[in-house]
């Protein structure tokens, strides 16, 4: 894998978050169904906060617009949470503690199918709420205009947006038992999955190609957190389906979360978000 360095700022917060969003039927009750037609078919499956700068103590603000709403909270929210149109936490403290505890954290994190360990390894600032601390910062969400997304593919229909169709665009599928996967771009693969994949020797292929993604906007450690969670369930996805692995655009990603950091002193906050899309490539 190629080795980097990102610079983090020596005045100031940099606040990372990475991202899945995926078509899967949701496991979690009570969400809002007149609220939302895709609730049963999209999810931002396990988007985690990273903090890094000076510690300080800031309130985080997340807005789901399009009548998104979160599916998971932790820690819990001070302000709105699961099943809402927004989260607050309120007077968070981020401080450099010595490494916490990897058996203890937010209160519910056992009861979730994540491997909640992996995220609390990263290198970045410790996040207080309460009596409890942890990390990362974590919820999920139901986009509430999965249309929005560059590309969709169900049942044979295609539903691509301009401009898009320069994003680079993982292909994974399986023959004979083995994953095979190719790179291509949104704009290749609009009407059939072209020619040109090949097998899948060893996982680190994808996840050097992932990490062009990422270079830059998630610490290697951040990556590799995120790396280790999805792994499995990418190569598992392709085993019985043909999926598209794209990086979604800036804009795109504002339109499914907005995320805003108020510190309680006055400093530069840089916020950079790594969302990837996992969707079936369904043919009729």
């Amino acid at each position: 894998m190629i080795t980097t360095t990102l610079l983090i700022l020596l005045a100031g917060l940099q606040v990372h978050e990475w991202g899945v969003i995926t078509q899967t039927p949701l496991a979690f009750g009570g969400a809002i169904p007149e609220l939302q037609p895709w609730e049963n078919e999209f999810e931002d499956k396990a988007p985690v906060i990273y903090f890094h700068g000076d510690p300080c103590t800031v309130t985080v603000r997340i807005n789901f617009p399009r009548m998104g709403y979160a599916t998971s909270v932790l820690p819990e929210a001070d302000e709105g949470g699961s099943n809402s149109t927004y989260i607050v936490w309120k007077d968070l403290e981020l401080t450099e503690s010595p490494e916490p505890d990897l058996t203890e954290g937010w209160a519910q994190c056992e009861d979730l199918e994540y491997p909640i360990p992996l995220w609390r390894q990263v290198d970045a600032l410790c996040v207080t709420a309460g009596d409890r601390y942890d990390r990362f910062l974590y919820y999920g969400c139901v986009p509430g205009s999965p249309g929005d997304l560059p590309f969709i593919s169900e049942s044979g229909n295609q539903s691509f947006r301009m401009p898009y169709g320069e994003i680079p665009c993982l292909v994974l599928k399986s023959a004979g038992g083995r994953p095979m996967f190719g790179v291509f771009t949104l704009a290749d693969i609009i009407t059939s999955i072209p020619k040109g994949l090949q097998f899948l020797d060893d996982p680190v292929q994808l996840k050097r190609e992932l990490w062009r993604w990422a270079e830059g906007d998630l610490t290697e450690g951040e990556f590799n957190s995120f790396w280790n969670t999805w792994e499995s369930k990418f190569l598992s996805d392709s085993s019985t389906d043909v999926m598209i692995l794209y990086r979604v655009p800036e804009e795109i990603v504002e339109r499914i979360a907005t995320i805003e950091i108020i510190p309680d002193t006055r400093m530069d906050v840089e916020i950079k978000r790594f969302i990837v899309a996992e969707l079936p490539y369904r043919t009729p």
